[in-house]
């Protein structure tokens, strides 16, 4: 026993001391010193080019691995240990120790400079130094104390040369901003974070619907943004919000439910309220008055007076209310024009808004034309965009893509259809930006511009597509996206499209009509489509062609891979307008609709005021090429 021991003893002197004692076929070329977690190259030799292992090893007499990696390369990456100390690094075949060297593990030194105080969910910035080890990153921690879960962090790699920049946490209190490397922490800096505020004032009432202007004070940090909440309690979903980053003076605009009740404006910082101001929604009324007979596919006007509101719309009903025509209002007049329906018989003229609450109706009789009426059919060959167009597309990525259609998720699917669409249809050269969201946090309503504003080069965004994948669990702000839209194209000179393709609803709060609004209230040429994937929800589709109706654009629904290119092309094509003899525009489509019209000369009006002459034979259709 005793003479077993010693052997063993020597045996272990022997591993530790003599890196070449495993004959001359191996060997191992690595520092000798490295600071922990630091990504050591370590080269090796064997007669053989696989199958070896890489190990880092304690000084023991009972050693334990502490790091390993297969020889893949040579040299081979591998990660030293957190804990300092000698270490042996060894290179295994077949579970005999071959080659060694030993190493020495120190502590690096890691310093941070910081402001002494900052606001509750203010962003600052860290100048830092330190061993920039792998997933080394800076956060907030407990003074003195841990690291909190949950808290802003920045990885040391993102930032080389710095500096990196953190935001505090909306409690007010002493805390420490600390450099941690896997769990240790090398170095820390104390920072105290002082409470905010925020001031609301706008009007007592607003009528339903309406438009409520907010005048604030508060710490305008990223995200903080203005809402209805419920009477002392919380945000109301859904409601309409306004981001105060995007407005230069201190005013925004909500548009207040259509519910009459008691609520709350609030004002909200890093998900929390630090402001709030009681409102009253009162009831909204509206009058409507127009003719009692019209002709089939002549124009009308119809009157309104009341609390009309963006989004509202007079149509034409049948006895189903499925709408036959309709037109939205315009506030600064108060009449709407509208072309009676093709068929005559009864019907309805109702008042509807935005959110599809009927607010007026009136009888309305359809009287036959007394010329049979025609068809026009409009085709385009091509998508018609100049030199100074452009394309915006919003991507989905969101938990939901990952769903499985015919064994392939929809975002494979969706990332193919639009790398075919940047590299085969929308002209090289033509503007072009890509809005992502979903794709890169989890639980989260970030949304990230992958692709600037700039002339399409299709290869290299055929190559950003390609990378996007969806992310589990990942929201949907539609609503947001569409919102930063108007930064994203905001240098385009000339006409814009804007393409939203989701398969899903709004995740995030957000409020994609008013965001719709603000866009098409900006005076831009821009027409905003949206292309649904996979989506059977009949109410989701209504709400999704509304929001296209206020964009000027239209809805495509996408069942598969095959509709889902088409429904993209089709919302490449820029609708366009019919003009009659008297210069006054009688209706608006896309190229492959039929339209019916009176008899007559029209001209269509598209591209960039590009006009087309067509003639309307009395009960003959009419077919026109749009040509480039």
């Amino acid at each position: 026993m005793m003479n077993r021991k010693l052997v063993t003893t020597l045996g272990s002197l022997a591993l530790f001391c003599s890196p070449l004692a495993y004959g001359q076929d191996y060997a191992l070329d690595a520092p000798e010193r490295a600071h922990i977690r630091q990504t050591l190259e370590v080269g090796w030799t064997a007669p053989h080019a696989t199958g070896g292992l890489l190990e880092i090893r304690t000084a023991q007499e009972t050693p334990s691995r502490a790091n390993y990696a297969y020889t893949h390369r040579n040299p081979q990456s591998i990660l030293a240990p957190e804990a300092p100390g000698e270490y042996l690094i060894v290179y295994v075949y077949e579970r005999e120790v071959r080659a060694s060297r030993p190493l020495t593990v120190f502590m690096p030194e890691a310093t941070l400079e910081v402001l002494a105080q900052v606001d509750a969910g203010a962003h600052f910035e860290v100048a830092w130094t330190g061993p920039d080890s792998r997933q080394d990153n800076l956060v907030i921690a407990e003074r003195n104390g841990p690291p909190i879960r949950g808290s802003s962090y920045a990885y040391v790699g993102n930032t080389r040369g710095g500096p990196a920049n953190l935001r505090a946490p909306m409690d007010d209190g002493d805390y420490d901003v600390v450099y941690v490397s896997g769990s240790t922490v090398l170095a820390r800096a104390p920072i105290a974070v002082g409470s905010i505020s925020a001031t609301l004032s706008h009007a007592l009432q607003v009528h339903a619907g309406g438009e409520l202007r907010v005048t604030w004070e508060g710490p305008r940090n990223s995200q903080d943004h203005v809402t209805f909440a419920a009477r002392d309690g919380d945000p109301e979903r859904g409601a309409s919000y306004a981001y105060v980053g995007n407005f230069e003076d201190n005013v925004v605009a909500l548009r207040a439910p259509e519910k009459p009740g008691a609520l709350d404006v609030v004002y909200i910082s890093g998900n929390r309220v630090i402001g709030r101001s009681p409102v009253e929604i009162v009831t909204a009324w509206i009058d409507l008055d127009a003719p009692d007979e019209v002709t089939a596919l002549e124009e009308f006007f119809a009157a309104w007076q009341g609390h009309g509101n963006r989004g509202d719309w007079i149509g034409v009903v049948d006895s189903q209310s499925t709408s036959l025509a309709y037109s939205y209002i315009r506030l600064d007049e108060p009449e709407t024009r509208l072309v009676a329906p093709p068929g005559e018989g009864n019907f309805q003229l109702v008042y509807v808004t935005r959110d599809g609450r009927e607010m007026a109706r009136r009888p309305i009789r359809v009287l036959p034309a007394a010329v049979p009426p025609g068809t026009l059919f409009v085709e385009q060959q091509r998508t018609a965009l100049g030199p100074d167009d452009a394309v915006g597309v919003i991507f989905d990525a969101s938990g939901s893509m990952l769903q499985r259609m015919d064994g392939v998720r929809r975002v494979a699917i969706a990332r193919q259809t639009l790398a075919e669409l940047v590299g085969e249809t929308i002209p090289s050269g033509t503007g072009f930006a890509l809005r992502v969201f979903g794709h890169r946090e989890a639980g989260s309503c970030r949304t990230d511009l992958e692709i600037p504003l700039a002339p399409l080069d299709p290869a290299a965004a055929g190559k950003t597509l390609h990378a996007i994948n969806a992310m589990n669990l990942a929201r949907t702000p539609l609503g947001r996206s569409i919102e930063l839209a108007a930064a994203d194209l905001a240098d385009v000179k000339g006409r814009r499209l804007l393409i939203v393709l989701t398969d899903g609803e709004e995740t995030c709060d957000g409020d994609a009509a008013t965001a719709i609004e603000g866009l098409r209230a900006r005076g831009w040429d821009i027409t905003i489509s949206i292309v649904g994937f996979a989506i059977d929800d009949a109410a989701l589709q209504a709400e999704f062609s509304a929001w296209a109706d206020l964009g000027g654009g239209a809805y495509f629904s996408a069942a598969d891979r095959s509709s889902l290119h088409e429904a993209l092309m089709q919302a490449l094509v820029a609708s366009f307008s019919i003009i009659n003899a008297t210069g006054q525009t009688v209706a608006e489509g896309r190229p492959g609709e039929m339209i019916p019209l009176p008899a007559g000369d029209y001209e269509i009006q598209w591209g960039n005021g590009r006009r087309t002459p067509a003639v309307v034979a009395p009960g003959g259709s009419a077919r026109i090429i749009l040509e480039l």
